[in-house]
């Protein structure tokens, strides 16, 4: 944020009453300053609750405020956004058409050892710190979208987090595995559906050992589509007699095989509610003008280009590429004073989901689109080896494209002298990587 942006915060609520108020989950806490900034009468609290909404947040600032003030051209309030609490608050006091506006927690938390250099946190003082945050223009306006937004936004939430939670019992299933029969995982990977199938039948070295090879092959070589068959069972029968996993009795068989059967089954129920959620995200994002432009990038998929649609909700609103870095938290983290230039990170702070998103894109264009992998291979030239990173300094790039495509409202087509450049700078790669392959020495074993 410049300081014109920050000045034009700061005079747009000259001359208000601002109430501050730090959500929980029985009681709001609330505080209000007046135009200097200066306290009027005591903090106060209002629950969480019709009767908190209608009466007696409106008794308590009657209490302090004229009427005439308590109308939305004299009166803001200021929310802190923490957990879920402030939603319901904010949508109602945005119903009721006053100036809502919205104080990151990070804010707060910043700004409490600020008074006294006293680092205490008390609701009372939050709520101060809430309002006098915005009274200083360190605030971001609340703005209430489409319905079609507010659901894709939910659905995105919701897909993230099945999505987590499906890695979690995915890695539960290859903890067992890995005690009872841990040559499995070498010969089939635990995430396909060939080995949900396996384990739903087999589960311990002698289940593999008697089971109808000719059978189980014909089933699994339709299951994994011919990557799978014969040679596969073979392979886990051979290494079942000669497994090193748990010697398991009738008790403890019984036991794995609940345990198996239980983290199968929710594997498959949430793998099931993630296409679901996956199929309405692109339905709704489909109807959004934006969705055509970002599949017609080549390595942009379908539910990509949904996630990011969701996670910034209107790229109409931004005006710059950075914009949108920033809200994903991957604008550099300057580290420079005098003499000393430290060494520059991203910053972090921001929507870790579109972060996320915003990697994979990444990750998948930078094989395609020359705009994007020229700064690849300049870097992977310049000896920046970590392809992590090299994927994070790219993604500007990818933005950027991104921006341009939406702002002229063009399909993402080729051009010839990009894709030329991209072929040399391909080129000079190569020879460079054999270069130093060919100068490599030799490991020298030493003898005994």
């Amino acid at each position: 944020m410049n300081q014109n942006q920050l000045d034009q915060k700061r005079k747009w609520v000259t001359g208000k009453f601002i109430v501050g108020i730090d959500p929980a989950k029985d009681k709001h806490q609330a505080t209000i300053i007046d135009d200097n900034g200066n306290i009027v009468g005591k903090s106060f609290s209002f629950e969480h609750n019709a009767f908190g909404f209608h009466e007696k947040l409106w008794d308590k600032l009657k209490r302090y405020l004229a009427p005439e003030s308590i109308q939305p051209a004299h009166l803001i309030f200021a929310v802190e956004a923490a957990v879920d609490f402030w939603q319901p608050l904010v949508n109602y006091l945005h119903k009721l058409n006053f100036p809502v506006l919205i104080v990151s927690p990070l804010t707060t938390k910043r700004s409490r050892a600020l008074p006294g250099h006293d680092f205490s946190r008390t609701d009372p003082k939050d709520a101060r710190l809430v309002a006098e945050s915005a009274f200083r223009g360190h605030y971001h306006r609340y703005v209430e979208y489409s319905e079609q937004v507010n659901a894709l936004k939910t659905l995105s939430l919701t897909y993230c987090k099945i999505r987590k939670n499906l890695f979690q019992n995915q890695h539960r299933l290859r903890s067992t595995i890995a005690r009872v029969f841990p040559e499995f995982l070498t010969i089939v990977p635990p995430h396909t559906d060939t080995a949900r199938f396996l384990l739903a039948n087999y589960l311990h070295p002698r289940d593999f050992l008697n089971l109808d090879v000719s059978a189980t092959a014909v089933q699994i070589l339709k299951i994994s589509k011919q990557q799978h068959g014969l040679q596969t069972l073979l392979d886990l029968q051979n290494a079942a007699q000669h497994s090193i996993g748990l010697q398991r009795n009738n008790a403890e068989i019984i036991s794995d095989r609940l345990t198996v059967n239980s983290w199968l089954a929710i594997i498959a129920t949430l793998q099931n509610q993630l296409d679901n959620i996956a199929q309405q995200l692109i339905g709704l994002a489909k109807q959004t003008p934006w969705f055509d432009i970002l599949v017609s990038i080549k390595g942009v998929s379908d539910l990509s280009a949904a996630l990011f649609i969701a996670e910034v909700k209107d790229l109409a609103r931004f005006q710059h590429f950075k914009q949108i870095q920033k809200l994903a938290g991957l604008n550099l983290r300057l580290n420079d004073s005098g003499r000393t230039h430290g060494r520059h990170k991203i910053n972090k702070i921001g929507n870790r989901r579109l972060r996320w998103i915003i990697f994979l894109m990444t990750q998948e264009t930078i094989k395609y689109i020359p705009e994007v992998r020229i700064k690849y291979l300049k870097r992977r030239l310049n000896a920046n080896g970590i392809r992590t990173k090299n994927i994070v300094a790219c993604s500007s790039q990818l933005l950027q494209l991104i921006m341009a495509l939406i702002k002229n409202n063009h399909f993402y087509q080729f051009l010839p002298q990009n894709q030329a450049l991209a072929h040399h700078l391909e080129e000079q790669l190569h020879q460079k990587t054999t270069a130093k392959q060919q100068h490599r020495k030799p490991i020298e074993i030493p003898v005994f």
